[in-house]
């Protein structure tokens, strides 16, 4: 495993990721009176080029991650994607939004320091354990319910708020996708391809990707319908890394540092990102 490996693909998978999103976002916004999900418009901008152009982007960006995560663990790997919002503002301006100002690159500076805190933090802890099938699957399962339970309940607020809600949903969804990455490549590993594609243990991560991969696309497009990118990816980005630190944890039993110093490390670092990320939705003007 290493560090230097798994950091350069992440943060190249962040680029590509963030670039993509900046277009995607482009192909499906709806400037709505009423702010509805238009279920036909959603459809026919999935099958614009550019819509393509950037689901091709999100490939290679999957395929990237997967290169960190194979290098890496997924507490060290999933954070690194918070680097997609300043480079969806620089590729935003080039690509004909607003100019930068002197308050996104301070957003910008918070965020980057955050995330440079909590990787110092974290050091490059060891290689994780295979997670058990069962407790994988229930845990897959109550997230995807829940998560479309939360999407439910924003029905009716405005959009700004079911944009964050959807937005925060998908990153939530995207960061365990992370960890069952992080798991399949663990099992790989230690079994190779039959270990993966003929076990329990390596077609539950599998199965678990593609739901949650499904379901996170989804959401996040329907975010991005409904709302600007400065208030949909914010809260997307947050959840993401959260949710896959967390389980790294939890499910993947990753011996991440957890005295009382560290611990309080990690929520100052935690905070500059969410702060960083807020700044920069405050910033931008609507779109």
């Amino acid at each position: 495993m290493s560090a230097a490996v798994a950091i350069t693909f992440g943060v190249a998978s962040a680029v590509v990721y963030g670039t993509s999103s900046v277009f995607q976002h482009e192909a499906v916004h709806r400037e709505q009176i009423e702010g509805d999900v238009d279920p036909q418009g959603l459809l026919t901008s999935l099958r614009s080029p550019k819509w393509l152009i950037a689901a091709g982007g999100d490939l290679f960006g999957f395929v990237l991650q997967v290169a960190a995560l194979a290098a890496g663990s997924v507490v060290l790997v999933q954070p690194l994607v918070v680097l997609m919002l300043p480079v969806a503002l620089w590729v935003g301006y080039l690509t004909g939004g607003p100019r930068p100002r002197l308050a996104d690159y301070g957003a910008c500076a918070i965020v980057g320091g955050g995330l440079a805190g909590f990787l110092v933090l974290i050091g490059n802890p060891p290689l994780a354990h295979v997670p058990d099938p069962k407790r994988v699957a229930t845990f897959v399962v109550l997230l995807l319910i829940a998560g479309l339970l939360a999407a439910l309940a924003v029905t009716g607020h405005p959009k700004v708020v079911r944009g964050a809600m959807y937005g925060a949903v998908g990153g939530a969804y995207f960061g365990t996708l992370g960890v069952m990455v992080d798991a399949t490549s663990r099992q790989w590993d230690h079994h190779g391809a039959r270990g993966v594609f003929t076990t329990h243990r390596g077609l539950v991560p599998l199965i678990a990707i593609a739901l949650l991969g499904l379901g996170g696309v989804v959401l996040t497009q329907l975010a991005f319908q409904v709302g600007a990118l400065a208030a949909t990816l914010p809260a997307n980005l947050s959840a993401d890394p959260l949710t896959a630190v967390l389980l790294g944890a939890v499910l993947l039993g990753e011996n991440v540092p957890d005295d009382a110093g560290h611990l309080a490390g990690y929520a100052i670092c935690l905070a500059l990102v969410v702060l960083g990320a807020i700044r920069l939705a405050d910033a931008r003007p609507a779109t």
